[in-house]
């Protein structure tokens, strides 16, 4: 038996056994989950972040979007074309509310148009009737409203595609004018149950391309997008090509999938260039399926997937080569899987597209799949699940450095009811402030000049903000509002926060914001930036009352000194203490005030200084020192000191002035018409070698006092030195 002492240490035995089990089952023993590997990249908050490319497919192939099949049938030919105009208003208008910045407007889906083409036929998609005339110019027309609400517009292509099916009603429906199963029969295959052009034959690619610089030469389009329909078959619908291989084969391409590759390849190579050459700033960018090739099928720098459909060996498109050679400005994967995925896990794809676009010049962003929730088996795509798989997708996107965006497929689903959870999260949380497109550097383009003349008026209500631009280079403006005595960097993506909305440039001298809030203006400012279209953005006009236009800390404690701060900046005399600070109440040394000085006349510096001040040292301002002695403009503190980095006085500040202008001859005249100078007070205080100099300038009414007093040994501040400066120039 037990005694009671080993009976009480077994009993503490078993409790602490059970303490270690219980510890070791919600931690050591704990089920992993599938985005455990990738926490570092999936944050508790979601990043805010202000360049990102946020944007959606907007699929007209069997009217999956756009125009509904409603609308398509309406018989009234003005009526049709109303509600056809009005439903890809709402689509645009949508796409603002979400704080998306582009759209991807599918024009082309069946070898067809929704264009004004020369070469191939209307889409049977605008009025039921292949090559029926709809009235009016779709694509026209949508760019248009989009460069309205400010949101590129990329116009989307399907290359070889030229139907949905081979039925009977669709072969005499594409028998039509331009239509290239009536014209290049020879041309036509069948792959997956469809009608498709030979990607093959030289001809039929040359085809595709002229359907493309169409579109680049007539329209004023931002961007050219292919999704992954190159060779595109299923082994119930293979391609037949083999005669095609035998014919047009100049290289002896001895495998099959080699030369279909080449041919994709040379497509795009070939596009890229004309348009490239034609119009550098449309960009190219195209939408593969989500795996570019597994590892376990013999490729060595492919990923831990396996995916059905690879662009390598199904779409015979080797879209990595396209990345390394840099022949397309963005990808855009199509990764339509969560973490848990088996095949294709989201974690595992999307960080192997980032490995292969880093430091290339090639965007990435990530298609995602919208239209999955709560409509697809995998148990992360339903209900609450949907939810926490789209924020762990966004936050992702947001944190890996390599992907500059995200798209959703398709429009539809952001007004479908069964998404809206999810749709509701992308809109108050994860989309929920503004963000402008990331800059393609390799693109060209250059910032536009700041805008300049800026006005603010209180309406009912609103605000109206004014400012005048006269570079043709500018496309936009972005609006950021900020609380005054606050400061911006707008390349922080903290600058998000307070950016409230971009509008287009338009033909009018002013250009005109209206904030739709209402502030108290005395505590608001505002910043406005101009942008080109190609998204390189200006430093930023400051708006509000008694406000710098340049400098967020110069406003009403020194309204005074505004004019002259803002007038000396705007000439390039003088400068801020870093981006948006002016720092208008510091001290300015003697230094300093001396560069300012100089530089406000142009005075060049000797190339080889001779003699100088002992504490001249080897900074910024030797050279300065060195020039302004030999020319005579200082002569120091006494024992051949000048010290340079001490704040200078209001006399020394004028001695100094004077010297320089004397030695340009600038000196203003004698007016009498400033106050006189034995009613100030404090005259006694000044220094013997300023009197003469403090009482022309008195005179001359460039230096005004502070009420009785000139205060000659007090030290300058910026903006008192700003004003004496401008108070010169308007002499």
């Amino acid at each position: 038996m037990l005694g009671k002492n080993h009976f009480n240490k077994l009993i503490v035995f078993c409790i602490a056994t059970l303490l270690i089990v219980a510890t070791l089952s919600t931690h050591s023993f704990a089920t992993p989950k599938p985005w455990d590997p990738y926490k570092q990249f999936i944050p508790n908050e979601a990043p805010v972040v202000k360049r990102h490319l946020r944007g959606a497919w907007i699929s007209t192939v069997i009217n999956l979007d756009w125009p509904s099949i409603d609308t398509r049938n309406i018989e009234n030919d003005k009526e049709r074309i109303r509600r056809t105009k009005d439903e890809l208003i709402a689509i645009l208008d949508k796409s603002v509310e979400m704080n998306m910045n582009v759209v991807f407007f599918q024009v082309s889906p069946e070898g067809d148009a929704l264009y004004r083409s020369n070469i191939v036929p209307w889409s049977r998609y605008l009025t039921g009737t292949f090559g029926k005339d709809p009235g009016f110019d779709p694509l026209a027309f949508a760019i248009e409203e989009a460069h309205k609400r400010n949101l590129e517009l990329h116009a989307w292509f399907n290359p070889y595609r030229i139907s949905m099916n081979t039925n009977n009603s669709t072969i005499q429906s594409l028998n039509v004018s331009k239509s290239v199963y009536k014209e290049h029969p020879e041309w036509i295959r069948t792959a997956m149950s469809r009608f498709v052009v030979d990607p093959g034959i030289p001809e039929a690619r040359e085809w595709v391309i002229k359907r493309v610089m169409e579109v680049v030469n007539n329209y004023d389009i931002d961007g050219i997008h292919f999704d992954d329909y190159f060779y595109y078959e299923s082994r119930e619908g293979e391609l037949e090509d083999q005669d095609t291989f035998m014919q047009y084969n100049p290289h002896k391409i001895s495998n099959k999938g080699d030369w279909r590759r080449n041919n994709t390849y040379l497509l795009v190579k070939e596009l890229s260039n004309k348009i490239r050459s034609t119009k550098p700033w449309v960009k190219f960018g195209i939408s593969p399926t989500a795996v570019w090739g597994n590892k376990k099928d013999g490729h060595p720098s492919g990923s831990n997937t396996n995916a059905g459909i690879p662009n390598y060996d199904k779409s015979f498109a080797d879209t990595k080569k396209w990345v390394e050679e840099e022949i397309i400005d963005y990808i855009a994967p199509q990764v339509y899987f969560t973490f848990a995925n088996p095949h294709v896990p989201y974690g595992e794809a999307v960080s192997w597209w980032s490995e292969i676009t880093r430091d290339k010049n090639v965007h990435l962003y990530i298609g995602q799949a919208l239209y999955k929730v709560n409509s697809d088996s995998d148990q992360y795509f339903l209900k609450e699940n949907a939810v926490e798989e789209f924020v762990r997708q966004h936050k992702f996107n947001v944190v890996k450095p390599e992907i500059m965006g995200s798209i959703m497929f398709r429009f539809g689903n952001l007004t479908d009811s069964n998404k809206q959870q999810v749709v509701n999260v992308m809109r108050e949380d994860l989309w929920a402030t503004k963000a402008l497109v990331p800059v393609m550097d390799w693109k060209g383009g250059k910032s536009p000049s700041t805008p300049v003349q800026g006005k603010i008026e209180a309406l009912s209500n609103q605000t109206k903000l004014s400012w005048v631009d006269k570079d043709r280079n500018t496309a936009y403006y972005a609006i950021y509002r900020i609380n005054k005595g606050s400061s911006i960097d707008i390349n922080s993506n903290r600058s998000a926060m307070q950016l409230i909305g971009t509008v287009r440039k338009t033909d009018k001298d002013a250009q005109e914001f209206i904030d739709k809030e209402s502030y108290n203006l005395d505590k608001v400012v505002y910043a406005v930036t101009a942008l080109d279209r190609l998204h390189n953005e200006s430093s930023e006009l400051i708006i509000g009352t008694n406000q710098s236009s340049y400098f967020y800390d110069v406003n009403n404690q020194h309204s005074w000194a505004i004019n002259a701060i803002d007038n000396l900046h705007a000439r390039g005399v003088i400068s801020g203490v870093a981006a948006g600070r002016f720092a208008p109440g510091n001290n300015i040394t003697r230094a300093d005030f001396l560069i300012m000085a100089m530089n406000s006349y142009g005075i060049e510096l000797d190339s080889h200084i001779t003699d100088n001040f002992s504490d001249a040292g080897n900074k910024y301002y030797t050279k300065y020192l060195g020039t302004a002695k030999r020319l005579g403009l200082v002569s120091g503190v006494g024992n051949n000191l000048y010290s340079p980095e001490t704040p200078i006085t209001r006399q020394d500040m004028l001695v100094i002035l004077y010297h320089v202008l004397n030695k340009l001859g600038e000196l203003p005249t004698m007016s009498n018409a400033g106050k006189p100078f034995e009613e100030f007070n404090d005259i006694g205080e000044i220094s013997s070698y300023a009197t003469d100099v403090m009482r022309f300038f008195v005179k001359t009414g460039v230096v005004q006092g502070n009420g009785n007093k000139l205060m000659p040994r007090k030290t300058a501040t910026r903006a008192e030195t700003a004003q004496v400066l401008y108070n010169i120039y308007i002499k």
